[in-house]
């Protein structure tokens, strides 16, 4: 019976300790610090090197910047590739929001802009993902000289996405 109780008595701390929050506090990184690692985790693949100005970004995302805490964002000087990648820390409970527009913008990329015929894969592998404030949307990766049909262009463009979302994903779990 004691020892019943004992563990009744453990069990009920337990709960009690993660209820109250004795688990890790949430990871605090600066857009930079994540745009650092998507880039690490693409090397030499990493097509992006001009850097978004505030007002580049507000535009081309059609993105509220008072939703904004922090941001980095890049893209190739050559107009050719379509590569893009956009960090954003929202202003805190902001993440939901920035992410809706994120995605909105995705959706009106895929829908009416031109890329050229070699490049639409990867526009159509794009990514908007999101942890908590931070919101991240990649069109990123390799360029496919090997692929010979649509399904491996296809294929290949989302292997390449979802090393970003990786990367991304990692510094939060």
């Amino acid at each position: 019976m004691k020892q019943k109780i004992f563990f009744s008595v453990m069990l009920i701390l337990a709960v009690l300790a993660a209820a109250v929050g004795c688990s890790a506090p949430a990871p605090d990184y600066s857009a930079q610090e994540i745009l650092d690692a998507i880039k690490a985790a693409y090397g030499d693949d990493y097509l992006p090197e001009t850097a978004l100005s505030q007002e580049e970004l507000a535009q081309a995302f059609g993105l509220d910047m008072s939703l904004v805490e922090d941001f980095a964002a890049e893209m190739p000087m050559i107009s050719f590739h379509p590569d893009r990648v956009v960090i954003i820390k929202a202003v805190e409970g902001q993440g939901e929001a920035v992410e809706q527009a994120l995605t909105s913008a995705r959706e009106n990329l895929l829908e009416n802009a031109f890329f050229y015929p070699a490049n639409l894969p990867k526009v159509n592998a794009s990514k908007v993902v999101r942890n908590g404030d931070y919101v991240a949307f990649l069109m990123v990766g390799a360029v496919d000289d090997v692929s010979q049909t649509e399904e491996e262009m296809a294929q290949f463009a989302e292997a390449e996405v979802q090393k970003g979302v990786d990367a991304f994903n990692a510094l939060f779990a």
